[in-house]
């Protein structure tokens, strides 16, 4: 089900703040000059052609996280997490104004949502001219077709997971290609973490989920629930990444094998052990050696 925004997902998540980044650190370098040109005409392939409401909610979005994280950068030279989020709840303001002033619900964005996925997954058989293996993809994508409702209804949850990872990219990308970065470079991911504090947001999330609300406000929370799941997924994943880093190759094949075989009970693993990290701080109790940060 993951598959589904991954497969739509706008490039813009990445390539805006990437270009926002190299703009405010300068463009000076040839390396620079490339890498703008590159991410520039990346953008405009993704502006192009004709969007319903599913697509161009997708590109206003992108837009409006890659001017929030610009602005923010412009300043600040706070955390890469903490610039990212701050400029996503932007985003998310932004999108839902336009929204309102438009008169769209959010039936309206589900729905719309559906029919994207549903118009995109359509369309896999047809990359094939064989019968035989076009009758493979139809039976390969019915399961994700039968799920479209539910993907549509986490579609912005999603995308949330999917901004704050591009933009976690642009910043990583930025520092390695212009010669005087922007702001703070982000930590490697092995030491991926964030304020502990935030547990009290997925505890009341959780909790806001047992109570009769309105439907819009149930959307609300599950897909708040699924950026705090995603979140402490991540987390967990930066825990065995960094517990891993001195095992042998093979162990560590072995695991990547492992939790693709198993990728549900991996993904509850992970969860597991990025909510456990807030309280008892894994790595620094495994690995003391290791310097711990918030990114």
């Amino acid at each position: 089900m993951l598959a589904a925004f991954l497969l739509l997902a706008p490039p813009l998540y990445f390539l805006g703040p990437f270009a926002a980044l190299l703009l405010l650190a300068g463009i000076r370098a040839r390396r620079e000059v490339l890498a703008f040109l590159a991410a520039s005409i990346g953008i405009v392939v993704s502006m192009t052609g004709a969007a319903g409401l599913g697509l161009g909610l997708l590109r206003a979005s992108g837009v409006a996280l890659a001017l929030a994280f610009g602005v923010l950068s412009l300043r600040s030279r706070g955390p890469v997490l903490a610039r990212a989020g701050a400029a996503l709840l932007v985003a998310v303001v932004a999108i839902a104004a336009w929204c309102g002033i438009r008169g769209v619900g959010w039936n309206e964005v589900e729905r719309a949502f559906a029919t994207m996925l549903v118009e995109a997954y359509r369309s896999v058989p047809n990359l094939t001219t064989n019968p035989a293996t076009r009758q493979e993809l139809e039976t390969l994508i019915r399961p994700v077709l039968e799920a479209v409702p539910r993907i549509a209804r986490l579609m912005p949850g999603l995308l949330a997971l999917q901004a704050l990872a591009g933009i976690g990219l642009a910043a990583l990308w930025q520092h390695r290609i212009s010669r005087v970065p922007t702001g703070t470079p982000p930590l490697p991911f092995r030491r991926f973490r964030f304020n502990d504090h935030l547990v009290w947001g997925a505890i009341f999330t959780l909790a806001s989920l047992l109570a009769p609300l309105p439907p819009v406000w149930r959307a609300l929370a599950e897909n708040l629930l699924v950026v705090w799941a995603g979140l402490y997924a991540i987390r967990g994943l930066a825990v065995f990444s960094a517990l891993l880093a001195r095992a042998p190759v093979i162990l560590r094949i072995g695991a990547v094998a492992l939790a693709v075989l198993l990728n549900l009970v991996a993904l509850g693993t992970c969860m597991a052990i990025g909510l456990a990290d807030t309280w008892l701080d894994i790595r620094k109790r495994l690995l003391p050696s290791a310097s711990e940060g918030v990114p």
